[in-house]
């Protein structure tokens, strides 16, 4: 067997917190995502970008941790 035809998946195993985490962060962008946007429908400006804000925090905090985990900084 020639082994550059194959490809080796290896599926790192996580901690049950890490997956709880992972959860609580998605729960956390939903809950500001949805008061966000119905802030914004009830013409409540202030309160709609503070969740945008808190919203656009909080993902681009997710997508750092992801990138860290995957390269293992």
């Amino acid at each position: 067997m020639d082994d550059e035809k194959y490809h080796h998946i290896q599926i790192a195993r996580r901690p049950w917190y890490g997956w709880l985490a992972w959860i609580v962060w998605l729960l956390f962008e939903i809950f500001f995502l949805q008061n966000a946007i119905a802030s914004h429908e009830e013409l409540e400006d202030r309160a709609a970008v503070i969740y945008w804000m808190i919203f656009g925090v909080l993902l681009l905090g997710g997508v750092i941790v992801w990138i860290v985990r995957q390269k293992k900084l």
